[in-house]
């Protein structure tokens, strides 16, 4: 009986034999061969298969999306299409990350100092070296950290880009001088002009901005309003500066206004005294 398998039937030896009733003849197989995985020979890595592109599916190329009014989308726009043509992309995040190093303290800080500046952007403490956007030493003045943090802060604010500074830092470590100034600074007016703090010169170069945009483009009737909140975030709990009565703030997000803390109390601000008040 000949195997009903077409692929061993038509491989299969026959034993010859002179004798007529040993003989057998191989007839054609009518069926078509179906390739099968398992009864296919493995396959010999030596022979190539040549390429042909007729097999590959080409993909029609779609019209390209008008840009994005918003200049935000259209930097992460380019930056997808330049990652996706494989050409280098602008690595920027629009994140920096800033180090300013505070100096030892006579009367409290003992011994030698470990963390060490390296260069603009590197420090090393203990002998391992940290690599930052930028590293701010112990001369830095509070004008260098506004020119270097603060200027480029309201450029981009005017530009249409949220903005924003996140001090980070154990206790002691100079973040509310940094930010504002000396502890009496948001108590007492006549603080000395070099050891005003961040927010500060931030609100002063923003008001003073705004009147030269006014000024330069005076036949557009440029509009700004600015609305100053003062919140809290303790506990996972946001509590209104303004209005300490509202606690427990929720945070929204909606398409056109962006994130959001619903019922936080806003004033209408235009100089910097209205800020300080």
């Amino acid at each position: 009986m000949l195997p009903r398998n077409p692929i061993a039937r038509d491989t299969a030896e026959l034993p010859s034999s002179s004798s007529p009733s040993s003989s057998a003849k191989t007839r054609p197989s009518s069926r078509k061969h179906k390739p099968s995985k398992e009864n296919d020979p493995p396959s010999d890595h030596n022979i190539i298969v040549p390429y042909s592109p007729s097999h590959v599916k080409s993909k029609s190329p779609l019209p390209p999306r008008p840009p994005s009014s918003n200049p935000l989308k259209r930097k992460l726009a380019l930056d997808t299409i330049a990652a996706e043509n494989s050409l280098p992309a602008n690595t920027d995040s629009g994140v920096k990350v800033i180090v300013r190093m505070r100096p030892l303290r006579k009367d409290k800080d003992e011994g030698d100092p470990i963390v060490q500046k390296i260069s603009g952007d590197s420090l090393s403490i203990n002998g391992r070296t940290f690599t930052f956007d930028s590293v701010a030493d112990v001369k830095a003045t509070q004008l260098d950290i506004f020119e270097h943090v603060g200027v480029p802060l309201v450029e981009n604010c005017l530009a249409g880009f949220n903005s924003s500074v996140f001090a980070y830092g154990q206790t002691g470590s100079g973040k509310t001088y940094t930010m504002w100034g000396p502890a009496n600074s948001l108590a007492e007016e006549n603080v000395a002009k070099e050891q005003q703090g961040l927010t500060p010169r931030v609100f002063e170069r923003l008001f003073a901005r705004i009147k030269e945009e006014q000024t330069k483009h005076s036949d557009q009737q440029l509009n700004y309003q600015c609305n100053c909140s003062f919140l809290e975030i303790y506990n996972e709990q946001v509590t209104d500066l303004l209005d300490p009565s509202q606690r427990n703030l929720q945070i929204r997000e909606d398409v056109k206004s962006g994130v959001y803390v619903e019922n936080l109390t806003e004033n209408q601000v235009s100089t910097m005294e209205d800020v300080t008040q």
